[in-house]
């Protein structure tokens, strides 16, 4: 062979490389689009359907090899991947993925000869993603009051994964229509003073709809004629002293007055536990966190008064927010909180004290069940309840008790007129000169001309806990001289 054949040779083996090289890597593929699915949007269809261009090589058949992932940088490359599918058609349907709803992608590669060969170089094109989603919203919730007497109500709404909601008074998607989804709604109830029922229904962006299964999906308001019970001038006052710990004021009024429970809790209740409600002439049972103040005078104020004291075994300083709840027999509701601190130590454990009218004077009485570096008492009586308060005994009481063992004290206090009202304080004085207030029970009143002996156990277990700057107040009123 001279030189020129093998030119020629050569020149021919170079054209059929190139030819092989260029045959097995055609364009990349064009126009790749869904039919079933929007791009970047959601959709229900559990399955995705894929078309493109067809290759313009006419020569010889084109191959397609695809896959559908959820990768968004997926390459086909010589590496060969067994998820890889081929087809030589321009349409494709993925799996059914509606147990795996998420973002999806087709990646696909064009090849003009059948099989694989890692020394093919191929071009990628991804489409994506695809929301599939197929899962109604969950954890579905509609709530509202109780009881209401406004038809206007405000109703809680709560769904995961929810866009839109169709809320109704008639049924699941009746007489409504789909809005926007949120989490609180101003609803107007049906005419008719009765227990409405209001109902939801959950749609997603891809069009799944909650079917009303879940008793989550409705709610039950009784809707009545009249007024809510409400907590008016709630305040916690110290008295004339620097004490911190107050009683608590407040006055309760209902339109159509009956019956009232209040409930009472705290923030530390384990601490202070709320101990006696005082009402001038209203029937009032219950104790501790939970009272029935009956028949409330319909659309009058009534004066409240409730005292707190440290819960057993308490013996460090505190603070507590009270909140009171009050319930008309409708289940009409209004609530109120106020906050209040009880500072110090307990040197004295109070277990009773008592305030008894007698025909000419009024019998002071308390008893101890343990005192802590207590020098003595002194009383001190006021004619109003803020006002200042003055001793009246003309020396220090010495104590009796000790640490582990209390004691009974009495005091007659003559110097009192009749008609008066009277407030009282017993005081301790420590062995450093300190002062800590014990007050006592307010609104007692003595009836007609006997000796009414009124014995006021706090919390009615026989053992009553007072905080170093407690309030427990006590009120003599009507005093009646018989002589």
């Amino acid at each position: 062979m001279n030189v020129i054949q093998k030119g020629i040779v050569l020149m021919m083996i170079s054209l059929a490389f190139t030819f092989s090289v260029n045959a097995a890597t055609p364009d990349p593929v064009q126009n790749v689009r869904s039919t079933t699915h929007t791009l970047s949007d959601f959709s229900n269809e559990s399955s995705i359907g894929m078309s493109w261009n067809a290759d313009s090589i006419t020569s010889t058949t084109v191959y397609y090899y695809y896959i559908f992932n959820t990768s968004s940088d997926y390459t086909i490359n010589s590496t060969w991947n067994n998820a890889l599918k081929s087809t030589t058609g321009t349409n494709v349907l993925s799996d059914d993925f509606s147990s795996s709803n998420g973002a999806y992608y087709f990646h696909i590669a064009a090849m003009v000869e059948e099989g694989w060969d890692e020394n093919f170089s191929l071009t990628t094109t991804t489409k994506g993603p695809y929301y599939i989603d197929t899962k109604a919203p969950s954890n579905v919730s509609i709530s509202g009051p109780d009881t209401t007497n406004d038809q206007v109500v405000t109703l809680s709404l709560y769904a995961d994964g929810a866009t839109q909601m169709y809320i109704s008074n008639s049924g699941y998607g009746i007489g409504g229509y789909w809005e926007s989804y949120a989490t609180s709604k101003q609803w107007t109830l049906t005419d008719g003073y009765e227990t409405k029922t209001v109902y939801v229904l959950f749609r997603d962006a891809a069009g799944n709809a909650t079917d009303g299964a879940s008793p989550n999906a409705r709610t039950e308001i009784i809707y009545v004629l009249n007024s809510a019970p409400e907590i008016k001038n709630l305040k916690a006052v110290a008295s004339a002293n620097d004490i911190s710990a107050p009683n608590i004021y407040f006055d309760l009024y209902d339109k159509e007055g009956g019956d009232i429970v209040l409930t009472i809790s705290s923030t530390n209740l384990t601490a202070t536990t709320p101990d006696d409600i005082t009402i001038s002439g209203v029937s009032v049972s219950g104790s501790n966190t939970t009272y029935t103040i009956s028949s409330i005078t319909p659309d009058v104020d009534k004066a409240l008064t409730m005292t707190v004291i440290p819960a057993s075994g308490a013996t460090t300083s505190t603070s507590s927010v009270i909140t009171l709840r009050v319930a008309d027999a409708n289940g009409l509701t209004d609530t109120a909180t106020v906050t209040f601190n009880m500072t110090e130590d307990l040197f004295v454990r109070l277990t009773d004290f008592s305030v008894t009218p007698k025909s000419n004077h009024a019998l002071i009485q308390w008893q101890t069940t343990s005192e802590i570096d207590t020098a003595g008492f002194i009383l001190k009586r006021s004619e109003t309840l803020n006002g200042t308060y003055t001793k009246i005994t003309d020396r220090l009481i010495p104590a009796k008790g000790s640490a582990i063992a209390g004691d009974t004290y009495s005091y007659q206090d003559f110097q009192i007129k009749p008609g008066k009202q009277y407030y009282y304080q017993l005081v301790e004085i420590d062995l450093n000169n300190n002062q800590t207030v014990y007050p006592g029970k307010s609104e007692l009143k003595r009836n007609g001309s006997s000796e009414d002996d009124i014995n006021y156990d706090a919390n009615g277990d026989g053992d009553v806990n007072v905080g170093d700057v407690i309030y427990l107040l006590r009120t003599l009123t009507d005093f009646k001289d018989s002589e």
